[in-house]
């Protein structure tokens, strides 16, 4: 059995794209619809966190530090062995707050999650998983100030993302066919659809 990983933020985790930040039914995220394609060959993880970052500190109140590079070595690490991981991450870093772009996020992605694993790790787990990184959609006019400049930046993830998966010899999912509901950050139904389906098609062939 082929153990991959998917490590992202609400996207992941199956968050509601109408801002009441519900969780939707299990049967509707893309780990849990990769499964059912993938079938008993192979066991897929679902490890989203609402609101994660790449390596941004953000502290909430009951629910911890949002800092997606805190856990992941710790997440890799529990769950090795690992022939897959997928990395859906750098929504969450656009936020206004973070004054961040995308280039500083495929940064954080290549050092703090790909080379982490193969340099840091490498010693550790049992085998040295291949990555897949999810490009993250366009984010469209939100309801609140929360990603305010958010729009346009958003629009470079297509570019920098293929070059950041390029120099690290790793497969790639395009956000064009990923579209985000009327809060503006989320992924519809269908788009957790398509990207489950993309992500399919590259790991029967990897």
């Amino acid at each position: 059995m082929k153990r991959i990983l998917c490590y992202g933020d609400s996207n992941t985790w199956g968050t509601i794209p109408d801002g009441s930040f519900c969780h939707s039914d299990i049967k509707d995220a893309y780990p849990f619809i990769l499964q059912n394609l993938l079938g008993k060959e192979y066991y897929v993880i679902k490890e989203g966190f609402p609101a994660r970052t790449t390596d941004l500190d953000d502290i909430k109140e009951f629910r911890g530090n949002r800092n997606g590079s805190l856990f992941f070595p710790q997440c890799v690490i529990s769950h090795d062995p690992l022939d897959i991981i997928i990395i859906y991450l750098g929504t969450n870093d656009l936020k206004d707050k973070f004054n961040r772009n995308v280039s500083e996020i495929a940064n954080a992605i290549e050092t703090k999650y790909i080379q982490y694993v193969r340099n840091n790790l490498k010693d550790i787990l049992t085998t040295i998983p291949q990555f897949i990184i999810v490009t993250p959609p366009l984010i469209s006019d939100s309801m609140d100030e929360t990603f305010k400049h958010a729009s346009k930046k958003s629009l470079q993830f297509e570019e920098v993302f293929f070059q950041l998966a390029k120099r690290n010899d790793c497969e790639l999912v395009s956000n064009k066919n990923l579209e985000c509901g009327k809060d503006g950050v989320h992924l519809t139904k269908s788009s957790h659809i398509s990207l489950a389906k993309s992500l399919y098609d590259i790991i029967i062939n990897m």
